[in-house]
């Protein structure tokens, strides 16, 4: 079955992946990593300052997108 987060999941209101619960509970210098089938999202990482970054798999390769919490809703 395809997990879809909550970015993109085409079901009102329901996802399997909540970024922001993800982001929020990692610790500096860790990632989570997971497999969105709607939007290509591969992991979430935090590094040692408390920047969070997402993982994209983009033509087969994995690109790092500095973000914020807030674009995660």
């Amino acid at each position: 079955m395809s997990e879809y987060c909550n970015k993109c999941s085409p079901f009102k209101n329901q996802h399997d992946i909540d970024l922001v619960k993800i982001a929020l509970k990692l610790k500096k210098g860790y990632s989570t990593n997971f497999i969105c089938e709607g939007c290509n999202n591969r992991a979430v990482y935090k590094d040692d300052q408390g920047l969070l970054y997402l993982a994209k798999s983009v033509k087969g390769e994995i690109e790092l997108h500095l973000t914020t919490i807030e674009q995660f809703m």
